[in-house]
């Protein structure tokens, strides 16, 4: 039993029945398809209207807007203690029908799963893993699903600060990181994603005037002095 989580912005939601249509049909059927939304978003200054969805879509409302980590949060919240297993994913990709079921596959014991992911040397920080386990990463993508506990991401914490908005990978990723909670990769789970549209209202375009890289290093900044996760090299 698992449920899949996902959330969206204004101009996208009359574009969303090809992707949520594609998480229902996954094989084995998820028990729950969460869309996450807050009630106002914090880029849109007027409330959307929603378009009609499928009868077996749970709209789950928020007070708050987490941003793209709407998704994580809000639907961790609502499952955890009662559901172990809930994949993440955005809101502008069609997924295969296997999608879900190789990540279910490639869980393990107390461990997240990813897609995709990257290691933190990328961006001259010290990873803290251990050992020669190659199918370990430290940021998973959301973009291409991340299996998770709800119980990692349910706690006040989880709430991403203002530097952490826009960059809900490292955030996240830093969040599990903090419980030592290994992300694990499942490569196939990758296979046959293809992009639902194409829109320049990417939920991670919001950079306040600083480009990717800065709000990237912005947000480990934050995930360091906290928690000392991540060291520069």
């Amino acid at each position: 039993m698992y449920a899949i989580a996902l959330t969206s912005i204004p101009p996208r939601l009359h574009r969303l029945q090809p992707v949520l249509q594609s998480l229902l049909a996954q094989d084995p059927a998820p028990e729950r398809v969460l869309l996450c939304l807050p009630h106002r978003w914090t880029r849109f200054a007027a409330p959307a209207a929603l378009p009609a969805m499928p009868d077996t879509i749970e709209v789950v409302r928020s007070d708050t807007d987490f941003g793209p980590a709407t998704k994580a949060i809000v639907a961790a919240r609502l499952l955890a203690g009662k559901m172990s297993r809930l994949i993440y994913c955005d809101d502008d990709w069609i997924y295969p029908p296997g999608w879900a079921s190789a990540l279910l596959a490639t869980q393990r014991p107390g461990e997240a799963v990813a897609a995709t992911g990257f290691d933190i040397a990328r961006l001259k920080r010290q990873s803290h893993r251990t050992g020669q386990d190659d199918g370990l990463t430290d940021i998973a993508q959301g973009y291409s699903g991340v299996l998770i506990d709800p119980v990692w991401l349910a706690g006040p914490e989880i709430v991403p600060p203002p530097d952490a908005m826009t960059v809900d990978d490292i955030w996240l990723s830093g969040q599990l990181a903090r419980q030592r909670v290994p992300v694990r990769l499942a490569p196939t789970a990758r296979a046959g994603l293809v992009p639902a549209f194409e829109d320049a209202h990417g939920l991670q375009d919001a950079t306040g005037g600083r480009n990717r890289h800065a709000l990237n290093l912005a947000c480990l900044d934050l995930l360091t002095a906290r928690y000392g996760l991540w060291q520069p090299m």
